[in-house]
């Protein structure tokens, strides 16, 4: 009757260990030698203890999140870089940043790319198991420093891209903090006085027989509206629902999708932000994977990917099926005006006569960087206003209807 062994050894200078199954451990021993295996270790694995490890290893795998945040992972990359540069074996290293993450998901993956580097697959092949850390940009550019020998070149150019990319974020995101506060203080602000001020100018507005305005009229019509359960919450549901439905068909409908990017690339200023956060990565993936010997061909799919955008994500098909053909990219380029301005071509044509396409792409992603600050300024400068207006005038104009009335009676007596 076959039994399994658990091993552990040596193979081709690395450690490797697994499982074999034989009649003995004689044979068990024999065959992991015909692997050319140097045994340090042979044990019998009996039924009970094989399925106890297996339970073992399928509840910490189930444990490990999807998605991790990108600051650990930006965390992680520096600090692998930093100690392989410095000369520590990447096995020791791995396991050093283990002990000093603190998230523990994280904590559980960077558990699990040790184990699986120390059975002898590669770095890229390990992390390639966890796309919820390591999209294929990462990958790719670790696979390019592996088989080039240079690892700590490319986790250089790594945290360099996504501390980049952050960046672009962050600038997005705190653009938009500050209008979207105050809409919600407007929204607030005009939501507590329809529910409680206005029906106390209501109520002295009862023994009115003259009518109200009609401003007033409608802002009390309204307050009424919103303080009515049924009707309010009739409202309120019907908002959240169109919401939703709308939410999920532009997530699970392609057409509908595709059509509402249109339409964000068409928004004043907000549209050119993501189209020139589109051609700023675009431009950076590809510089990096070019230096790093990817095939133009999957460097361009790859950069199509690192965009949300289906429009953006289809001009870039497009361009990879034009190269497919054998035609120049900057003449691919101009096909499309409306994603690729000129400056992007112009800059593009000039890497194609000069051979230097990974320099050119630097410079393209670095000018289109600070593009972005400009029109980030010019959003935070032109939004901050235009907010403060709508919420002086939403306020305004309800107190200006709630007082018309009085005015009028104190001009009758």
């Amino acid at each position: 009757m076959a039994v399994t062994y658990s091993y552990k050894g040596i193979h081709d200078n690395k450690y490797t260990e697994g499982k074999v199954t034989a009649l003995n451990k004689d044979e068990a021993a024999y065959k992991l030698k015909e692997d050319k295996i140097i045994i340090t270790s042979l044990v019998k694995v009996s039924g009970k203890e094989e399925a106890r490890k297996e339970k073992k290893e399928s509840k910490k795998a189930t444990k490990i999140p999807k998605k991790i945040p990108v600051a650990e992972v930006i965390t992680f990359t520096k600090k692998f870089e930093t100690m392989v540069r410095a000369g520590l074996p990447i096995l020791e290293t791995i396991k050093m940043i283990e002990e000093q993450t603190d998230h523990k998901g994280f904590k559980l993956m960077i558990s699990a790319i040790h184990q699986s580097v120390e059975t002898g697959n590669t770095l890229s092949d390990s992390f390639e198991k966890y796309p919820g850390a390591f999209d294929n940009i990462y990958i790719n550019l670790l696979r390019a420093g592996e088989s080039s020998g240079k690892v700590q070149l490319f986790l250089s150019k790594l945290v360099v891209n996504m501390e980049k990319q952050q960046k672009i974020k962050s600038s997005i995101k705190s653009a938009m903090t500050y209008p979207i506060i105050l809409l919600i203080v407007a929204t607030a602000v005009v939501s507590l006085m329809l529910i409680f001020v206005v029906p106390v100018f209501e109520e002295m507005f009862a023994s009115n027989e003259g009518g109200l305005p009609a401003s007033t009229q409608a802002v009390v019509n309204m307050s009424a509206f919103i303080r009515d359960p049924m009707k309010g919450g009739v409202l309120a549901f019907l908002l959240v629902a169109i919401f939703m439905s709308a939410s999920f068909s532009i997530k699970k409908n392609y057409k509908i999708r595709k059509s509402w990017h249109k339409l964000v690339l068409k928004l004043p200023l907000f549209g050119g932000l993501v189209n020139k956060s589109s051609l700023s990565k675009i431009a950076m993936i590809q510089g990096n994977l070019r230096a790093a010997g990817v095939p133009e061909m999957e460097s361009l799919d790859i950069a199509a990917s690192a965009s949300n955008n289906l429009v953006i994500k289809e001009a870039m098909d497009d361009v990879r099926r034009g190269v497919f053909s054998g035609e120049p990219l900057s003449q691919l380029f101009e096909k499309t005006p409306s994603i690729f301005p000129p400056s992007f071509i112009a800059l593009i044509s000039v890497g194609e006569r000069t051979g230097n396409m990974e320099e050119m792409y630097g410079s393209i992603a670095s000018y289109y960087e600070s593009e972005m600050d400009i029109v980030i300024a010019r959003l935070t400068s032109m939004l901050e206003p235009i907010m403060m207006v709508f919420m002086g005038v939403t306020v305004g104009g309800i107190l200006v209807a709630m007082y018309t009335p009085m005015f009028q009676m104190g001009e009758t007596f």
